[in-house]
């Protein structure tokens, strides 16, 4: 949920929401968490964003705000390296900024061998064998936040 306030889907507060409510039920009472699980489902992203950052970090989750695509991406790199964010949110926006082969750092030119690699593999296992490894890869290149 915290990577959803950089995705291009945005924040779905029905998740929030939803672990809110869990948690409230199992005794947390929490400010913030108490407020995000009085939320509606289908409350609008940008008009819950606050409750849900501050329900987020009541939890000791800070969530980076991004000034702009450079920040957005070391954040979705991050997620993908250290919190499992599906690659194919990762994939463009690495691909979108990705320099000329000569110009490209260690951790650059790992990634694209390896996203390569994973193109032509044709099984799932295998494709996922080479994701494991591209997080491993992010790990050894890029600080926890």
């Amino acid at each position: 949920m915290a990577v959803d306030f950089i995705l291009p889907t945005g924040l779905r507060v029905d998740e929030p929401v939803a672990v809110a409510e869990d948690l409230v039920e199992s005794g947390f009472t929490g400010e913030a968490t108490v407020k995000v699980a009085a939320l509606s489902r289908d409350s609008l992203g940008n008009d819950s964003e606050p409750l849900v950052r501050a329900m987020l970090s009541e939890h000791r989750i800070d969530v980076p705000v991004t000034q702009d695509e450079d920040s957005e991406y070391r954040v979705l790199l991050r997620a993908s390296g250290y919190w499992n964010l599906a690659i194919h949110f990762f994939e463009g926006p690495f691909y979108a900024r990705i320099p000329a082969w000569d110009d490209q750092g260690p951790l650059d030119r790992a990634l694209v061998t390896m996203l390569d690699q994973r193109d032509h593999l044709t099984t799932p296992d295998d494709r996922d064998a080479v994701e494991r490894e591209m997080r491993a890869v992010v790990r050894n290149h890029v600080a926890a936040l």
